[in-house]
């Protein structure tokens, strides 16, 4: 009976281990750019004149060289969208840079996701500082921009402070309705959000009115 009792044990030991294993199914990559071929393949910019394939910071990466028009509603103004891709869940991924001033705190660059249209879709605003609307996850939804984040106004961490390159993943649920963006630090993020009322859109990088750069940037999708 003991010799039975200590192999029960074993065996109830391996299934628990065997549940902490990684299932090996997380989401596959289905897209990346480094842009080193010079070229911006599978992107559309609102304005080619303002976005170009340029070395920035010894490699080459997307950069938006001029910030756009304000619009009807007050949103993103600059934005370059992956091509064909209307995607509900999603990791993005890749690096970014602000090339503003770092005495201006309010300078940003954005990861635009669930885009249907100029004046519909939600983004994460990385910047130099945070409070209402800067350092959020904002929705546009036919009128001008709101704070859906979690986090209070001004209470999110701000590290878009200097020139330098920054590491950055945007992920959605919409099972949940969560959105996690991170800087930097890649387990904690700095920004949370359930729900955009949106769904699903095009996914794509931007600025709300400032200049900058992106590199590597890896899409991956659900298996």
């Amino acid at each position: 009976m003991r010799v039975r009792a200590l192999a029960a044990l074993a065996a109830a030991a391996l299934v628990a281990l065997a549940g902490c294993r990684p299932s090996g199914r997380g989401p596959s990559l289905v897209a990346a750019w480094d842009f080193e071929s010079g070229a911006a393949d599978g992107w559309t910019p609102d304005d080619p004149s303002r976005w170009r394939v340029a070395d920035v910071g010894g490699s080459r990466a997307y950069e938006l060289t001029a910030p756009g028009e304000p619009g009807p509603v007050r949103a993103p103004t600059s934005r370059a969208l992956v091509s064909g891709r209307d995607v509900a869940a999603f990791e993005f991924s890749g690096r970014l840079r602000c090339h503003t001033d770092p005495a201006n705190p309010y300078r940003d660059m954005c990861v635009i996701f669930h885009y249907q249209g100029p004046d519909q879709f939600a983004y994460v605003h990385f910047a130099g500082t945070s409070d209402g609307v800067h350092n959020i996850i904002g929705l546009v939804d036919g009128a001008d921009r709101v704070k859906i984040n979690a986090e209070p106004a001004g209470g999110s961490i701000a590290r878009l402070t200097d020139l330098a390159w920054h590491d950055f993943k945007v992920t959605c649920d919409p099972r949940t309705g969560e959105v996690r963006a991170y800087l930097d630090d890649m387990t904690t993020p700095v920004l949370t959000a359930r729900g955009t009322a949106l769904g699903h859109g095009l996914l794509g990088v931007g600025s709300f009115d400032d200049t900058g750069a992106f590199d590597d940037l890896e899409l991956r999708l659900p298996r």
